[in-house]
């Protein structure tokens, strides 16, 4: 396994975003307002006026972007509320539910590679190839949010995840008739440089340096390169390879959370 970092890409904590009124960005996500609460927000961070619960100011690498880009099953319905901000343009992902699998075959491409793109999402589960893409969605009675479950809670919620894993990948094996040279995953979590996960909404995802390498074994895949990253690092070559992109540009993607990516240029 081995963790790619794209240049120029810097991934962002932006989920817990405070608002005006004191509460976080992602207390919002199901709200009637989202879009325009978001728009609010990201327009404190491109002014340099933002901070984040948990780490406190954003940086002012950020401030001033050029572009905001708009990514994840929910950035349709909040497109027209962003669309006109102090940052000069707004571009809405060409492919929103499988926005990774651009980026995904493009950097495997670049190793002189294809093969599977994994995106495990916080609402479910996502693996396509140049012609086949499935979708599964999170079973919350198995993988229940991390809230009100403990550490004794963890190798039954790590187990459910290798075998959730498991069951897609050979269900894509399934439909395209072969295993893959190679497989590139994006994860909804920091990763550090060994590719080993912080927090999410997973209890049991958290310092599993061996999930996806358990995941494949249990599905019988033969040891092919794993390559793995942050989902919205992997978003952002996405949108590098759709769009030409006027940078800096800031990456969001919208789901279950908000993920987040800062697109430098090189």
């Amino acid at each position: 396994m081995k963790r790619l970092r794209p240049s120029g890409i810097l991934p962002l904590e932006l989920w817990d975003l405070l608002m005006p009124d004191g509460s976080i960005l992602w207390h919002h996500m199901q709200s009637p307002d989202f879009g325009e609460r978001l728009h609010t927000v990201i327009s404190q961070v491109w002014h340099g006026e933002a901070a984040t619960q948990s780490e406190g100011k954003v940086s002012e690498s950020i401030r001033g972007f050029h572009t905001l880009h708009l990514t994840g099953g929910g950035a349709p319905s909040v497109y027209e509320k962003v669309q006109r901000g102090p940052w000069s343009a707004t571009t809405l992902s060409l492919e929103t539910t499988f926005g990774s699998a651009t980026g995904g075959r493009a950097l495997l491409a670049e190793r002189g590679l294809d093969g599977w793109v994994l995106d495990v999402g916080q609402s479910g589960f996502k693996i396509s190839d140049a012609s086949v893409r499935l979708q599964k969605p999170r079973d919350w009675n198995r993988l229940p949010l991390r809230d009100g479950l403990t550490s004794a809670d963890i190798p039954n919620q790590r187990a459910e995840l290798r075998h959730s894993l498991a069951k897609l990948l050979m269900e894509m094996h399934e439909a395209v008739g072969e295993w893959p040279r190679s497989i590139i995953a994006g994860l909804p979590s920091r990763l550090d440089d060994q590719g080993v996960p912080e927090d999410c909404s997973y209890i049991g995802m958290k310092g599993d340096s061996a999930l996806i390498p358990d995941a494949m074994q249990l599905a019988g895949m033969p040891d092919v390169p794993l390559f793995v990253l942050n989902d919205a690092e992997l978003a952002a070559v996405s949108a590098q390879h759709e769009f030409a992109l006027m940078k800096p540009a800031l990456l969001l993607t919208l789901g279950f959370g908000v993920g987040g990516a800062m697109i430098h240029t090189l």
